[in-house]
């Protein structure tokens, strides 16, 4: 085992747990037509977009995942509209990706295209372990949580996000120009998340 460094801090973030939705599927089947490549290429350039974007918001691509990432804000230096704004542009920009990169050569077959979403706020304990540095803390928990649960009660999840009430609060998102609901999902393996209330936003507009 590596050792782990004496360096221990407490920072406040904001945590969004990000997922493609029907990755699995479309990997799936981007292989069986020997189109892995394509999904390199997105991959590649969703991470683009990322890298352009931390640099207006100061954000930390924390971790990737195979088929999303965490990212952590700064607490004091975000707020709900520019967060809303920055996940309405990566869904954007994921749809785009596809269509213009993998569309074709699927065929006639029908996966669920778009990004879902899970914030939470809170304090995160920083350490560098294995000279690396690592982030443990209840909101990591929650927001992948929340990402997670975002399929449970809806047959169209993407393009959906789900804050925790506290993330709503401090991120002071303005009703007046984003609607949110106020749902009910159940966060297996979270203290309190039996019934954990939760709002929910979509990035899309009705059609």
């Amino acid at each position: 085992m590596g050792r782990t460094s004496d360096t221990v801090q407490s920072t406040h973030k904001v945590v969004v747990f990000f997922d493609i939705c029907s990755s699995t599927t479309i990997l799936e089947d981007l292989l069986r037509t020997e189109n892995g490549r394509r999904w390199r290429n997105l991959l590649i350039g969703l991470k683009r977009f990322l890298v352009e974007e931390r640099d207006e918001f100061g954000f930390l691509i924390y971790k990737f995942l195979g088929d999303g990432w965490v990212l952590l804000f700064d607490a004091k230096k975000i707020r709900g509209n520019q967060l809303v704004s920055f996940l309405t542009r990566l869904d954007g920009h994921y749809q785009n990706l596809f269509h213009t990169g993998i569309c074709e050569v699927l065929g006639g077959s029908e996966h669920t295209i778009g990004i879902t979403a899970g914030v939470d706020e809170g304090t995160l304990v920083r350490i560098i372990m294995n000279q690396q540095e690592e982030f443990i803390g209840r909101a990591l928990n929650v927001a992948a949580r929340l990402q997670g649960a975002i399929k449970q009660k809806d047959k169209k999840p993407e393009g959906k996000i789900l804050l925790s009430k506290n993330a709503f609060v401090l991120l002071k998102v303005e009703s007046a120009r984003i609607r949110s609901t106020l749902v009910e999902r159940e966060l297996r393996n979270i203290s309190g998340g039996e019934h954990y209330q939760a709002r929910k936003i979509s990035l899309r507009k009705k059609k």
